[in-house]
C-alpha cells in the first residue's frame, strides 16, 4: 500500500471519528436540554405531596368525628370494608363520613407529642412512648371482665390464686404462667371498682422470671364507646392514673366540634 492512500485512509478515520463525537455530543445535549425542560416545564408536586402528608387522620368512631394529625397515626388507619390486607380494601370508604375501624397513635409520654416513628420501630416493645389504638365497640353489653377472666384462664375452669391488691396505682395483680412458654411468667392487673372491671393489663414477662418488658392496658371510654388500648414499657404502670387520665383528654380533644 502506498503512503498516500495511507494517508488518505487515516485522514477519513480521523474525520468519521470527529464525526461520531459530534453526533455524540449533539445527542447529550439534546438529552439535557429535555431533561431541563421536563423540570421547568413539569408542574410542582412538591407542595402538592406535602400538602397531602400534613392532612391530618379524619374518620368516624361509633358516629363521633376523630381528627388527628397525620404524624400521630403509625402504620396507617382501618376504614370499615374489607381488611387492608385484601386488595378490595382500596375500594373501601375514607374520609371524616367514613367509619373507622382502628385507629393506631404513639406519642410521647407525659408529653403526648408525635412520637418519631423510627425509634418506635427499631425500639418495638421497648418503645419509651405510648402505643395507642382505639376501635368501636360493636358488641352489646361488653364487659371488661369478661376479657379478664380469659386472660385469668376463668374460661377454662382454672384455678386463681386469689389476687393482691397494690396500693399505688391501685390495681389488683396475680402471675400467671404464660401458656405458650410456661417458664415465664405473666403479671395480670385490672382496676375494679364497685364490682366493675375499669380497666385489664397484661405485662410479658420475661425468661427466668426477671420481671416483665412490656404491658397493655386497656379501658372503655364511655364517652364515645370507644375501647381504647395502651401500650407502654412496665415502669409506667404507676403512672397508669395519669396515663389514662391524659391518653382520654387526648381523644376527646381530637372530637370534631
Amino acid at each position: 500500500m502506498s503512503l498516500a492512500l495511507k494517508r488518505f485512509l487515516l485522514k477519513t478515520c480521523v474525520c468519521v471519528w470527529q464525526l461520531l463525537r459530534g453526533c455524540i455530543a449533539l445527542v447529550l445535549v439534546a438529552g439535557l436540554c429535555y431533561c431541563i425542560f421536563l423540570v421547568v416545564a413539569s408542574p410542582d408536586t412538591s407542595d402538592s405531596e406535602e400538602s397531602v402528608s400534613a392532612q391530618p387522620i379524619c374518620g368516624r368512631l361509633s358516629g363521633k368525628t376523630i381528627v388527628v394529625p397525620r404524624n400521630y397515626v403509625v402504620f396507617w388507619a382501618e376504614y370499615e370494608g374489607a381488611s387492608v390486607w385484601d386488595k378490595n380494601s382500596i375500594h373501601n370508604k375514607k374520609g371524616c363520613d367514613a367509619e373507622l375501624v382502628s385507629l393506631p397513635l404513639v406519642m410521647t409520654w407525659p408529653q403526648l407529642q408525635p412520637a418519631k416513628q423510627s425509634e418506635y420501630f427499631r425500639d418495638g416493645l421497648k418503645f419509651d412512648g405510648l402505643e395507642v389504638v382505639m376501635a368501636p365497640i360493636k358488641v352489646k353489653a361488653f364487659a371488661l371482665r369478661t376479657r379478664l377472666d380469659a386472660l385469668l384462664g376463668y374460661a377454662q375452669g382454672e384455678n386463681i390464686e386469689a389476687p393482691t391488691y397494690v396500693e399505688d396505682p391501685g390495681l389488683y395483680f396475680v402471675e400467671r404462667k404464660d401458656r405458650t412458654f410456661p417458664d415465664v411468667l405473666n403479671g395480670y392487673y385490672w382496676k375494679e371498682e364497685g364490682g366493675k372491671v375499669k380497666a385489664v393489663f397484661e405485662c410479658l414477662g420475661n425468661k427466668g422470671g426477671q420481671g416483665y418488658y412490656n404491658c397493655r392496658g386497656e379501658f372503655v371510654l364511655n364517652e364515645l364507646d370507644v375501647l381504647v388500648k395502651v401500650g407502654f414499657t412496665p415502669e409506667k404502670l404507676n403512672d397508669w392514673n395519669h396515663i389514662e387520665s391524659s391518653v382520654k383528654e387526648f381523644v376527646l380533644s381530637s372530637v370534631g366540634k
